[in-house]
């Protein structure tokens, strides 16, 4: 995968922790490719209904930053570990200010852009499938509204116990 047109964002306030170590040892990913959601000053979507009427937001902030980003790539990342059973707060900002992407597309029949790849790599520390399912919920709507044309919903579970086997990694790099 060429990690020029490789955006990805992470979501783990903890930039040294266990999600984003994963996920590098499964993509190829330069510093350069990494935008830290914690970094980002993106304001919550209040459902203001700006997008709705214009094909703009209301909040100049770092999310202008981050789709200039995703225009550029083909594909996106998305590393959060699973707090009490969802995506980082700071990941979900991101994600709801999508809703401007998706009144582009649908209200204003303006397509944003579109992605080759879309990954989503997530941990969690209890050894529970059920902690996943809103974060997978919420991969598979951004992979709709991006069209994207491969996506991967990458979980490790139980990371607070032990790190997951080399074996598992590996499995998951054939995949993508």
């Amino acid at each position: 995968m060429s990690s020029s047109k490789t955006l990805l964002l992470n979501g783990s306030p903890n930039q040294n922790g266990h999600t984003l170590s994963l996920a590098k040892d499964i993509f190829t990913i330069e510093k350069k490719d990494i935008l830290n959601a914690y970094d980002l000053n993106v304001n919550s979507c209040d459902d203001c209904k700006v997008c709705h009427h214009t094909l703009g937001c209301k909040f100049s902030d770092d999310m202008e930053l981050f789709l200039n980003r995703l225009k550029e790539a083909t594909t996106l990342i998305i590393v959060s570990p699973i707090y009490f059973g969802g995506l980082t707060d700071q990941i979900m900002k991101v994600i709801n200010r999508m809703q401007m992407v998706f009144e582009r597309k649908f209200t204003h029949q303006t397509p944003f852009t579109t992605i080759q790849n879309l990954y989503t790599v997530s941990t969690c520390g209890v050894d529970k499938d059920k902690m996943f399912e809103g974060a997978k919920l919420t991969h598979q709507m951004l992979s709709s509204l991006l069209e994207a044309k491969n996506e991967q919903f990458i979980r490790f579970k139980g990371t607070d116990v032990s790190k997951p086997s080399a074996h598992l990694i590996d499995t998951y790099k054939t995949i993508i």
